[in-house]
């Protein structure tokens, strides 16, 4: 065997390694990605790099980082939306092969397009299309798919992003991560709301001590929130209104959450939060609570 046929021979086996064991992938790791879809996935393939959050919208994005092939540096960008009112699935297919065209169109002598989706392919009931871009000056190739998904349930976007050459591999690791995509109706949601806001009540207690991490922290009032029955969901954490807007507070080992206040009226003062608990997919359930205590000055 020449050297050139054991080259060819030995990457072929590296190739075939990969797609075998892209497709023999069990999903071990889970996020909920708010307000309403959910990836499991490999963490042995994919990690989270990266979290992004919207606290105004209730929205969150991800990006994943594919562990696997560290040279091609590829990351998975999915972010979740609010349901919206969509078109019918050959319209917006039609407008995404528009794009398409708008692309090929800005070509220029140090940027050429090297692969480009003919059609929009469907991935688990995503719309997706795929381009490959050469970097001329710099000897980089870009690779680009981006995918929608439009549904009662959700409205997600996903891009996958790459210095890969091959359009049909980066396919293979976009397939298999979006096996483990789920989306959930409102009314699964709202059921499961309302079954959690009708099995707890809030606890506010004033912390006797001062609590470690508030030490140096100036403060009129410190409590610990709580719930009063036996506690079958996480707690996330404890947001707070303040003059500010909402100070996040995250809960200890015991499932209590420590709070911190500082505020410059004297005299009795009410403080408005939310506790928030994790329903059985990872959906956050606000629980609003209230309390009043008499602010003697900052210690």
């Amino acid at each position: 065997m020449n050297k050139f046929s054991f080259l060819a021979a030995l990457l072929f086996g590296v190739l075939s390694f990969y797609s075998a064991n892209l497709s023999a992938q069990k999903h071990n790791a889970y996020k909920f990605i708010e307000p309403n879809i959910s990836v499991s996935y490999d963490s042995n393939y994919f990690k989270i790099e990266k979290r992004y959050s919207n606290t105004y919208y209730e929205t969150e994005a991800y990006d994943f980082f594919s562990s696997f092939d560290t040279t091609k540096k590829t990351t998975i960008y999915i972010k979740a939306g609010h349901p919206i009112e969509y078109p019918p699935r050959r319209v917006s297919d039609g407008l995404i092969l528009k794009g398409l065209d708008e692309i090929k169109r800005t070509q220029k002598k140090s940027f050429t397009i090297k692969n480009i989706d003919q059609h929009v392919r469907d991935i688990n009931g995503f719309s997706c299309v795929g381009i490959i871009g050469y970097d001329k000056k710099n000897n980089e190739y870009a690779t680009i798919i981006s995918c929608y998904h439009f549904s009662d349930n959700d409205n997600t976007e996903v891009k996958l992003i790459s210095n890969g050459s091959d359009l049909e591999n980066e396919y293979k690791t976009l397939v298999n991560f979006l096996r483990g995509f789920k989306s959930y109706p409102i009314k699964e949601i709202e059921a499961e709301e309302n079954t959690i806001k009708n099995k707890y009540t809030v606890l506010i207690t004033p912390a006797e001590a001062v609590i470690d991490n508030f030490e140096y922290r100036p403060k009129t009032y410190l409590g610990i929130v709580s719930i009063k029955e036996p506690l079958e969901n996480k707690i996330s954490e404890v947001r707070l209104t303040g003059s500010a807007g909402q100070e996040i507070f995250a809960a200890n080992e015991n499932g209590e959450v420590p709070i911190l206040s500082n505020d410059k009226e004297k005299g009795t003062i009410t403080k408005k939060g939310e506790l928030i608990l994790l329903n059985s997919f990872g959906k956050k359930v606000k629980l609003p609570f209230s309390f009043s205590y008499i602010n003697k000055g900052q210690w």
